[in-house]
């Protein structure tokens, strides 16, 4: 009924809460409800907040809360959130992490700071849950958010030609002050992380964890988390063999192997380089770019490797022969391993990007398409070497009106 309002259910308001209908009506009428309606939803709502933040439809209406009340409606559930409820518990609840994660998301800087810190010596706990690795990798986006936004208002600050002076300087004080919680709290999160990296890199939830932190940490904070798969702890040379070792195991790794895609993508370029010779130790890319996971990372290495890196793996497969075994009448056959890769069921997609990645007119370009065009009868046979085939005859097509 439109014209029921909020004002009809005073003092019933956390028992229709726990309604799913009710749930849904307060819910609707937050939307559009005035100032004072806002306010016996939150009073009621946080007279009863323990009975609510795990309730399968209560939670939603202290979610929105959070996400239309004002500021101080904010502030006050955040805090009764820290002082009166476990945070860790609540996180590993399939309700309670969803509440957790809306404050993450519209709490300010030092309420989502007390949050985050309140978790201290359970990350490892909140990573391997099914629910709570959810809230640890909320926290590591939010934090980094913050930063992000304070840096962009410091840019437009040294840009901008009109000043307040006395303004400006209190509000970068308590911003300052804000980030500094900010990134104690997020230090909890590294340094537990970091501890276990080994573990959390192939676990199902833990390796996404430690892609939140290599996507969206950045300076010290994230080549605290880089450096820990390097090895850490040594010297530069002791480093480089831990690293390699770790690389190598995740790398076709059904989990690690994401871990690595994302150093590929967001490292330095030292930690690309440390994959890159983990990759080609042993001429190993022709084996890897055949498996599952690991010829994801041969693409990704491709994709974000400087051009010498890509060259040396582009040459690696134009230099190898693979000899393959025709079982009918035992006679063995070589082929190209660019045919070879074209023809299986993952490597096509790595010798796909390949083709992608090459500078147009480029020697490696020529050779490859060329090796490729000598196998083409047999390409076009493949079921899995269709994308190559396309690209094939497309330069093919391209060098014949050339020549014309």
């Amino acid at each position: 009924d439109d014209t029921t309002t909020l004002y009809q259910m005073r003092g019933r308001i956390s028992e229709i809460a726990k309604d799913r209908d009710g749930s849904k009506f307060v819910q609707r009428r937050l939307r559009i409800a005035d100032p004072s309606e806002l306010q016996i939803v939150y009073e009621e709502s946080v007279a009863a907040i323990e009975d609510l933040w795990n309730d399968v439809y209560g939670n939603y209406v202290l979610q929105g809360l959070l996400e239309l009340g004002t500021k101080e409606m904010r502030d006050g559930i955040g805090r009764r959130i820290v002082e009166r409820g476990d945070v860790v518990s609540l996180s590993t609840k399939v309700y309670g992490c969803r509440l957790i994660q809306k404050a993450l998301e519209t709490l300010d800087r030092e309420d989502v700071a007390n949050i985050v810190a309140s978790v201290k010596g359970k990350v490892w706990l909140l990573v391997h849950d099914h629910n709570g690795n959810h809230v640890i990798q909320k926290s590591v986006t939010k934090i980094n958010e913050f930063f992000s936004a304070t840096s962009a208002a410091q840019q437009t600050c040294s840009t901008s030609e009109e000043h307040d002076g006395d303004n400006e300087a209190t509000t970068q004080t308590d911003t300052a002050a804000a980030d500094s919680l900010l990134m104690e709290s997020l230090c909890i999160i590294i340094d537990e992380v970091t501890a276990n990296i080994r573990d959390l890199a192939v676990h199902p939830y833990g390796c996404r964890v430690v892609q939140r932190l290599i996507e969206h940490c950045s300076g010290d904070a994230k080549g605290i988390v880089l450096d820990s798969l390097l090895g850490g702890g040594g010297g530069r040379e002791e480093n480089n063999v831990k690293g390699m070792l770790l690389y190598g195991m995740l790398i076709d790794h059904e989990y690690g192997n994401y871990v690595i895609q994302r150093v590929l993508a967001y490292g330095r370029p030292s930690d690309k380089a440390a994959v890159f010779e983990t990759i080609t130790a042993n001429n190993t890319v022709i084996k890897l770019s055949k498996q599952k996971h690991s010829s994801n990372v041969v693409e990704m290495m491709l994709t974000y490797g400087d051009l010498t890196q890509r060259q040396r793996i582009i040459e690696e497969i134009l230099n190898h022969q693979f000899f393959q075994c025709f079982c009918v009448d035992q006679n063995y056959v070589s082929k190209s391993a660019a045919v070879s890769m074209a023809e299986d069921n993952y490597a096509n997609y790595v010798l796909k990007t390949a083709l992608d990645v090459l500078e147009e007119g480029s020697p490696l370009r020529e050779r490859l398409f060329g090796t490729l065009i000598s196998g083409l009868e047999d390409l076009e046979s493949s079921p899995f070497a269709k994308q190559v085939v396309l690209r094939v005859k497309a330069y093919a097509q391209e060098s014949a009106n050339y020549e014309a």
